[in-house]
């Protein structure tokens, strides 16, 4: 009967380790899902898959396109222009679910989104001229994920020493 309530007990423990560390792991991926920082840009540069409005001048419909891409659709369509028509707006292209909005006050214009399955890419940028000039980009995805389980294990691990600690000195007090 002892052994029963004994492997109970480990099998509770088990489970409330278990419980505790998935509640840190989501607590860590939620921090660094909010506080992850935006990258400056490099002059000239954006990142292949950073997303830039554009507007069609013949539709008047706003989309939200990786910035790779718009060369090819300026050459498909030319009153293609880097802005978008409205002040905020969303769309939706197959698995994509884009967003953007006008900023003022910083040093962009235009703030987009777009989010493809587990990741999310958002751009900072502003206009010279007609020409899209990034001023910040960030990415977010899956690695934040195993970033907040790696931080739940050492927390964990700090917890237990912390523990061993006050045990230590209160057995060394008493």
């Amino acid at each position: 009967m002892t052994f029963i309530l004994n492997l109970l007990k480990g099998i509770g423990r088990l489970l409330l380790g278990l419980l505790v560390f998935v509640l840190l792991a989501v607590s860590w991926t939620a921090a660094f899902y909010v506080f992850h920082p935006w990258s400056p840009a490099d002059s000239g540069h954006w990142p292949d898959r950073s997303p830039v409005a554009v507007t069609s001048g013949a539709t008047g419909n706003t989309r939200v396109i990786p910035f790779r891409e718009l060369g090819k659709e300026a050459k498909a369509d030319p009153t293609l222009v880097p802005w978008p028509s409205t002040a905020t707006g969303n769309s939706t292209t197959g698995e994509a679910r884009c967003a953007w909005k006008t900023a003022s006050g910083g040093a962009w214009q235009f703030e987009v989104a777009c989010h493809v399955r587990e990741y999310v890419w958002e751009s900072r940028y502003r206009l010279d001229g007609e020409s899209p000039v990034l001023a910040e980009s960030r990415v977010r995805g899956p690695s934040i994920a195993f970033k907040g389980a790696i931080l739940a294990v050492i927390t964990l691990i700090a917890m237990r020493i912390g523990k061993w600690w006050r045990r230590r000195r209160a057995a060394t007090v008493a």
